[in-house]
């Protein structure tokens, strides 16, 4: 599945005062330029895998389309055709993603979530991408309850786009859906998730003052240091059975 994320570097190790020559795995950085509706729209840092999901979730994640109808892809280059385009405003974040400056409002009055539902999302984030690597982050969709779906990407953002973009693409009720996310969650990665209508975010990492921020205005369950059978909520904790 990551064939063309991963690369074997020759490098030098030292260990204990030994040196070996050794064959690394390395993460791939690649460049993809998306384009909306027959223009290019930007060219972003990012994994060459899983390209059509990424173009489809990148600008609903975004708030810039609302309904996708069609994803080709050719080499590096994602062509997507939309509807419902908008323009809007947004700041780069630390890790260079896109980040809308404001959250749509998620309207999930039945998602719920289980702590041991928690705590399997989190082990599935344990991927061996991350494990040989050290340099893949990872996202993980649940829908109904059960693992619909696994992405990596040097970009965190970029497997949350990819996630989304398979919800989508595969008709899935967002409503129905949960993230489960390696990377920090600022503004920029809440906002995704409730302009997809998404409910519930679980996280190994921590969040932001924004992206907690966010979470509450938008009415996502923010779930994140999901480790060692505990994690801390942000907000909206009425969804995890039992809380």
């Amino acid at each position: 599945m990551y064939e063309n994320a991963i690369v074997k570097i020759p490098a030098v190790r030292y260990k204990g005062g030994s040196i070996e020559e050794i064959e690394e795995p390395v993460v791939v950085e690649d460049k993809i330029t998306l384009h909306l509706n027959g223009r290019k729209y930007l060219t972003m840092v990012a994994t060459n895998e899983s390209l059509t999901e990424l173009g489809a979730g990148f600008f609903v994640a975004a708030g810039i389309a609302k309904q996708i109808l069609s994803v080709d892809v050719d080499g590096a280059d994602v062509f997507v055709e939309a509807d419902g385009v908008r323009c809007v405003d947004g700041a780069l974040e630390s890790s260079g993603g896109f980040a809308p400056e404001k959250a749509a409002r998620v309207s999930a009055p039945d998602a719920r979530i289980t702590p041991d539902e928690i705590f399997a999302i989190r082990e599935a984030l344990n991927g061996d991408a991350w494990g040989e690597t050290g340099g893949l982050h990872c996202t993980v969709l649940y829908h109904n309850h059960q693992q619909a779906a696994v992405f990596s990407d040097i970009g965190r953002h970029n497997t949350v786009d990819k996630a989304i973009g398979y919800m989508i693409l595969n008709g899935l009720n967002p409503a129905e859906c949960v993230i489960g996310c390696t990377g920090r969650q600022p503004i920029g990665m809440v906002s995704k998730a409730a302009n997809a209508g998404i409910p519930i975010i679980v996280s190994r990492a921590a969040s932001t003052s924004a992206g907690i921020a966010a979470a509450v205005e938008s009415g996502v369950t923010l779930i994140c240091f999901t480790r060692d059978r505990r994690f801390t909520v942000y907000a909206h904790p009425q969804r995890i059975e039992g809380l």
